[in-house]
């Protein structure tokens, strides 16, 4: 069971004895193993159930079977004795009772074991990921806990004098430790911590206990790493953020406010307004004040009543808060109109302690030590903050931003300090600026000046290679085609477009990934009501600068699509009209156990492309770009099922308010419908009878050349190989290959008789699997395979063959892992899927294995001599990429060269250009899937089993500045020309009927790599 954790957790008990604890979440139930080196235990534990850290004992709780020899303590606490034979306990625990977590402690004899003085404490049913099983991270978490929610007195100065202890224990590389500060320090900021309990704290040492904080916070994004979008650099600056500065002027904040009541005829008495909010500040001043101070102002210049509540609502302070201070403010101020001069200075001295990214202030505290040329930015940049050019105010702030990261003596912690909190409002204010005019009806080329902008200001502190690549190609290409936007000059940018938002994508998934299950365990422990809960993470993100730049890309994305003539809709499988009940999903991955009883349609955040359709699914709506020629576009054609892409976020969001309906969906010109309606179809139409497979000859030889290939020896792609050997033009090349047949796999397993054995166990295992657990055993399954041996006879008749290829006797290991792989892929988790909804038994699929050499050219290709998305068998549809094709038929983020060509014209148009992150380069030979589930009608069987290159080819990361595909309009029409001839060249071999064809351009000519195969 510790094996098969999906949690575990060590606690150590006392010198050289420990417990260890996993945590298996199964469908209906949680199943808690405890394993100690220790015997004679006892466990002392509580549920906490409605409070993590609440006690209640297991034994009152309804529904929850204890193991024998359990005994309630009292009501908090039940005591389970271990396993005697072996020190174990097993607790099995429904999840419609199970707790947020187990509060427990080990006792042995009178001897008690805890956590330091603590409880032990087990996490069962928070969010995924938000477990610690760093135990610094756990002692830094605990300790959190404990202070946040005892009982004890508590101020924000005994907040930060904490989080400077704690956050010195981390490292300022540890993402995972600095987020978890940064989320408790977000909760803080948001109010949904105390900051003041049972303790009155003079402002000068909050201010001091602030200040130390920043010193140390500062010191380390001095030296932190800024290596991708998501990095300790932000992690630490968000912190910083998120409370005010502190510093030396925390006892003006008490004395200040006695002068301006004696300056202005403010009298102390008892029971009145101002002298109430002078006794809140003497006792425990807090960010509260700067709101206060500004509603005063609010309501002094207008006389009017409403104007102080409504500034205090904005603040988020209302009449409850004033009262629940340990100083209450129960009275309304009364107008003194003389004061304000005194007021407007007062609220300066709250910001300098408060906050930290006002603009003004921060200038001031940069001014001693700048530069001439900072000092004349700042001027040039404070004359203009009312100016209209709100773009080219931007730029001026981007300016200033470079030239103070880029001249300023980090060393010198105190001036850095000034500097960073300078930059981070000047973030801000870029932000803001952005905000203020995205409304605004602005032309494109001013749209793309701001966006480049704005990425200038994200990549600032990033060292993401992507971006910075992507960054420069774009300011590239906006040079050359901004001021003469055809439509083929739009796709240019669009592509680069694209690109920028998929990278700005992966933060917002790599940023939710560190934070929201933080988020969500702290705000549990923390008991912080559900609404903020649902929007913590998205309200981070939101209030970044990554967010404002997704803005405006969308902005120009729609522009762009208008020239293009590109509509809301990227259609890939067409199907309609079309009836379903709509369901919501994160991702098409995370449903691909499902069987939906009712026509389902479903809207998917995430399609990475690799994925199979879900049975009862019969129409899918992602909001993720994807390749037409990806395994999913294949597939939901082969099954007939809607598959589209939506472009418009604001008919997503239409669509996803029909959630939980039955809909209709219909399209014209282009454009889906989709309609709430009153039909429904309760169940999904039985399956066709199942897909029959051919059961292959018996084996007679471990390898043959392509002259032996043959049906019922190999697979399609093999046998293709050699037809178009003989057929086709010299001309068009077909790379040498020898093959393993069919039955060779099962030879050689039947030669390892123990792993023989273990692969029938686990499938039989896998026949009565729990959907949580069958990913554990195909992975289980694919493991044995690649242990399988062969004898050394055996060894050298396959090597014997592979030699004529040229793989030489010292590569043996590498081909036969490879040749191992191939094999495994039969249990992928997409194989499983496509074969048991085809009722395909894995026992009926038998893997024969083409080797063949890697070609390397410039381009791979995959060309449809028949339009898939039209069915017009006039029409060829291609899809290129630079390097290995492994890129563009696997899930590699980005939209390959697309065109259509007209076989008897010769006209063309280009869909889209390249924008893949990666190209694949490498040499040597592949290895490559060749079943006999694949090609059989009415199933998708090709592209669900892997093949593998012996040498692993290298990632290089694309920019596209230099590429004549980009840039040359006559060499574009040149290798859209020669791929229309070769799909006609092709097509005329197999006898005129349409083909699939995957293949490479190289300095040579071109390669057909991949038999063709009959399209549908």
């Amino acid at each position: 069971s510790l094996q098969e954790a999906t949690q575990y957790y060590e606690f150590q008990l006392a010198d050289q004895r420990h417990l260890a604890v996993g945590v298996v979440e199964q469908d209906t139930l949680y199943e808690i193993t405890f394993a100690a080196n220790y015997d004679e235990l006892v466990l002392h534990w509580g549920l906490g159930t409605n409070r993590a850290k609440e006690w209640k004992s297991p034994s009152l709780q309804e529904g929850l079977e204890l193991p024998k020899g359990s005994q309630q303590f009292d009501h908090k606490a039940t005591q389970t004795p271990f396993n005697p034979t072996n020190n174990t306990l097993k607790l099995c625990i429904p999840k419609e009772v199970a707790p947020k977590q187990i509060n427990f402690v080990v006792k042995r004899g009178d001897t008690w074991f805890n956590n330091n003085n603590r409880d032990f404490a087990l996490p069962v049913c928070f969010p995924s990921g938000a477990a610690c099983s760093n135990p610094v991270h756990q002692n830094i978490v605990d300790q959190i806990i404990d202070a946040e929610m005892s009982d004890h007195s508590w101020t924000l100065m005994h907040r930060f004098q904490l989080c400077n202890d704690l956050i010195k224990q981390l490292s300022k590389e540890d993402l995972e430790g600095l987020a978890w500060v940064f989320v408790w320090m977000r909760y803080s900021e948001l109010r949904k911590l105390a900051w003041q309990r049972k303790y009155g704290v003079r402002p000068r040492l909050l201010a001091e206990s602030q200040k130390n904080l920043t010193y140390t916070l500062t010191e380390m994004i001095s030296k932190a790493s800024g290596e991708g979008l998501v990095s300790p650099l932000v992690v630490l600056r968000n912190t910083l953020k998120s409370f005010g500065k502190g510093g030396d002027h925390g006892q003006r904040i008490r004395d200040q406010i006695l002068e301006v009541m004696h300056k202005n005829g403010l009298k102390e008495i008892h029971g009145t307004y101002y002298e109430q909010w002078h006794q809140k500040l003497h006792n425990n001043t807090t960010p509260d004040d700067i709101g206060i101070c500004k509603a005063i102002i609010a309501f002094n210049e207008t006389q009017d009543m409403n104007k102080y509540w409504e500034v205090l609502n904005a603040h988020g302070i209302t009449r409850e808060r004033l009262e629940s201070f340990d100083r209450p403010i129960t009275c309304e101020p009364f107008a003194v109109p003389h004061a304000l001069p005194d007021f407007y200075d007062y609220l300066k001295l709250l910001k300098s302690v408060h906050e930290s990214t006002d603009l003004v202030s921060n200038v001031e505290h940069v001014r001693p030590f700048a530069s001439q040329e900072v000092h004349s930015q700042i001027n040039e940049l404070l004359g203009n903050l009312e100016h209209f050019d709100k773009i080219t105010q931007m730029e001026r702030a981007t300016n200033l931003r470079h030239s103070l990261l880029l001249n300023t003596n980090r060393e010198n912690i105190g001036q850095f300090r000034e500097v960073v909190y300078l930059d981070m409002s000047l973030e801000s204010y870029i932000r803001t600026l952005c905000e203020s005019i995205l409304h605004y009806d602005i032309e494109l080329k001013h749209r793309m000046r701001e966006l480049s902008i704005l990425v200038d200001n994200v990549a600032l502190l990033s060292t993401n290679k992507e971006l910075k690549l992507t960054y420069e190609d774009w300011k590239r290409f906006k040079s050359l085609v901004a001021e003469n936007l055809t439509q083929e000059n739009a796709l240019i940018i669009k592509a680069q477009n694209d690109r920028l938002f998929r990278i700005l994508g992966n933060f917002v998934d790599d940023y939710n990934s560190l934070i929201e299950p933080k988020a969500q365990h702290l705000g549990i422990q923390f008991e912080v009501d559900q609404a903020t809960l649902k929007v913590f993470t998205e309200e981070v993100i939101r209030g970044s600068l990554v967010f404002a730049v997704s803005l405006i890309l969308r902005k120009i994305d729609s522009r762009l699509r208008s020239i293009i003539g590109i509509q809301s809709w990227q259609i890939i499988s067409p199907v309609y009209p079309l009836l379903g009940y709509l369901r919501r999903v994160d991702s098409l991955q995370s449903v691909a156990y499902e069987k939906y009883e009712s026509s389902t349609i479903l809207i998917a955040d995430k399609v990475t492309g690799e994925e199979d359709i879900p049975e009862g699914v019969v129409g899918v709506i992602s909001g993720t770009e994807l390749d037409a020629l990806a395994h999913v576009s294949v597939r939901a054609r082969n099954s007939k099922v809607l598959l589209a892409v939506c472009f418009d976020s604001e008919k997503i969001r239409q669509i996803d308010s029909l959630e939980g309906e039955w809909v209709e969906l219909t399209a014209s010109a282009g454009e889906i419908s989709v309609q709430k309606t009153h039909k429904t179809q309760e169940a999904v139409e039985e399956l066709k009878e199942n897909t029959q497979v051919k059961k292959p000859k018996p084996m007679q030889k471990l390898v043959i050349s392509s002259q032996e290939f043959n049906e019922g020896v190999t697979g399609a792609k093999g046998n293709n190989c050699s037809v178009m050997a003989s057929k086709l033009p010299k001309e068009i090349r077909v790379p040498r290959a020898v093959a393993l047949p069919y039955g060779v796999c099962e030879y050689v397993v039947s030669q390892n008789s123990e792993i023989e054995a273990k692969i029938q166990n686990l499938m039989q295992e896998l026949q009565s699997a729990q959907n949580s657990h069958i990913p554990k055993v195909l992975g289980q399954l694919k493991q044995e395979v690649m242990k399988l041996q062969v004898s050394q006879s055996d060894k050298e008749t396959i090597l014997h063959e592979l030699n004529t290829l040229g793989i030489k006797d010292q590569d043996w290991e590498e081909a036969w892992t490879a040749i191992k792989s191939v094999w495994a892929s039969k249990y992928n988790e997409r194989a499983y899927l496509s074969t048991l909804k085809a009722g395909i038994s894995l026992n009926d699929v038998y893997m024969s294995t083409l080797c063949q050499e890697v070609i390397c050219g410039d381009y791979s290709f995959v060309l449809h001599t028949k339009n898939p998305f039209n069915n017009n068998s006039r029409e060829i549809y291609g899809e290129l990429v630079i390097g290995l094709g492994e890129v563009l038929v696997g899930a590699y983020e980005g939209r390959a060269f697309s065109f259509v060509v007209n076989k008897d014209t010769s006209d063309f148009k280009v869909e889209a250009f390249p924008n893949k992150s990666v190209a694949l380069k490498g040499s040597g030979f592949i290895f490559r899937s060749d079943s006999n589930s694949e090609d059989l009608e009415d199933f998708a069987g090709a592209g669900l089993f892997d093949s593998f290159i012996m040498k692993q080819p290298q990632e290089e990361l694309l920019t596209y500045a230099q590429e004549k595909l980009y840039l040359d309009a006559g060499f574009r029409r040149e290798v859209v020309m020669q791929l229309k001839d070769l799909g006609i060249k092709v097509e005329t071999a197999f006898e005129g009927f349409p083909q699939d064809i995957e293949g490479v351009i190289t300095q040579e000519g071109i390669y057909v790599v991949h038999p063709a195969r009959k399209s549908n």
